[in-house]
């Protein structure tokens, strides 16, 4: 029996995330479950099992969603990313771009790809029907560059590959690791740019600065927090949750925002789905799961072909999973072993599997995609066929990003230079 718990606790994981996709339901309550029973079968302790839902990671994230929750519930953000599209006037060609670098921004300081996209492509949606310009591209622009932002250190995914990675002694690659996503969400960016004539972009009802209100006091005194917490945690190196909470319960002490509406707002079930299925991948890497697929991808590899396999990889499984919640924690633990096995660099590997994951989620059966979709028929009413057709350009998209990312890969573009790591 134990010659095949490394091949039934990967069928375990096919079955999960089958079933979450099929049902869509909660992957991370069924991993739990699924943990508990191929740990028990593996004659593993329940403490063993727990071990894997990294309870640090799981801190981390309330308090940094928490207090952003509070800049969207008391409409900070919004009211920011208004004021800086009116900055472009009757100069509407720097929408596209402006969009880009915005959603960027507000990813990378602390919401993330998840709270970002959300607010930033819905903002897009309703700009573009309020300006009469391209709906479709303009909300590409915005997630494109909430996906391009995602992997700062202040950010979910900074936050999570730094966790899964340190573990296996890898450490400083921040930096690194940002500017990789950041320039595969702008190489897409570039090219949905040019196909969609974003060059061109005239728009018939320019917002006006002299229309938006000022911030008021709460807005304020939430823009002043934020800054102090980029501040510290990036200058002074202090953990990002914990200042997140200790933000947060100033913002409540002074009456910034609606508390019980901010609590409700966290994605409870994306934090449980990401710790879930970590607990589930640490129980399968116990039970050699993982070193069994590291075997088998190593023996389709070469070292110059390692790479843009993972990268392959991780786009394909995008498709049907989350980034951050089956993705990172199923790959890079892989990612680790391929580096050693070849000599390679594990940095450029877990850039290329992160940068090609995202390309991969502007597919309508990701979350990327399906806000797109649910923002455009909020916004308008539209028919079977029109949703239809949106579904399939999404989804054509994704594949075209995700090619892009492999080419990317296989020419060593994530390596960049060896400058940063």
């Amino acid at each position: 029996m134990q010659q095949y718990l490394p091949i039934i606790s990967l069928l375990v994981l096919v079955v999960v995330v089958a079933i979450g996709f099929i049902k869509k339901v909660n992957l991370g309550f069924l991993a739990l479950g699924a943990a508990f029973v191929l740990g028990t079968v593996g004659g593993m302790k329940a403490s063993q099992i727990t071990a894997g839902f990294n309870s640090s990671m799981f801190v981390t994230l309330v308090g940094v969603t928490f207090m952003f929750g509070m800049a969207s519930q008391n409409g900070t953000l919004e009211l920011f990313s208004k004021k800086i599209v009116a900055l472009v006037g009757k100069h509407t060609v720097l929408i596209p771009i402006l969009m880009f670098v915005l959603s960027a921004f507000i990813s990378a300081i602390g919401p993330g790809h998840i709270a970002a996209g959300i607010l930033m492509t819905t903002f897009a949606m309703y700009l573009a029907f309020e300006m009469k310009i391209n709906p479709m591209a303009t909300a590409l622009y915005a997630k494109l560059g909430a996906n391009a932002g995602c992997a700062s250190t202040l950010s979910l995914t900074g936050i999570l590959a730094a966790q899964l990675s340190n573990p296996m002694g890898y450490s400083g690659f921040g930096l690194h690791l940002f500017l990789s996503t950041l320039l595969s969400g702008f190489v897409f960016t570039l090219v949905v740019y040019i196909m969609y004539k974003g060059y061109a972009v005239k728009a018939d009802n320019p917002m006006k600065w002299s229309e938006i209100p000022k911030f008021n006091k709460n807005q304020t005194i939430t823009i002043i927090v934020i800054i102090i917490v980029v501040i510290c945690c990036i200058g002074f190196k202090l953990d990002t949750g914990l200042f997140a909470f200790l933000a947060g319960s100033v913002l409540i002490l002074l009456g910034c925002a609606d508390e019980k509406k901010t609590i409700k707002a966290i994605p409870w079930g994306t934090l449980i789905f990401i710790c879930g299925v970590g607990a589930l991948v640490n129980v399968i890497n116990k039970l050699g799961g993982i070193q069994l697929v590291s075997d088998y991808l190593s023996s389709l590899m070469t070292k110059g072909t390692a790479v843009p396999i993972m990268s392959a990889t991780s786009g394909i499984l995008s498709w049907v999973s989350s980034t951050t919640g089956v993705v990172m924690p199923a790959l890079l633990p892989i990612a680790h072993n391929v580096a050693q096995t070849f000599g390679i660099s594990y940095v450029e590997i877990m850039s290329a599997i992160i940068a090609t994951s995202f390309a991969a989620a502007i597919s309508p059966l990701s979350t990327g995609g399906a806000i797109i979709m649910s923002s455009y028929s909020a916004s308008k009413e539209t028919t079977t066929e029109e949703m239809n057709k949106m579904f399939t350009t999404l989804f054509l998209l994704s594949v075209a990003n995700v090619l892009i990312n492999v080419l990317m890969s296989w020419l060593g573009v994530f390596s960049l230079g060896h400058l940063f790591y």
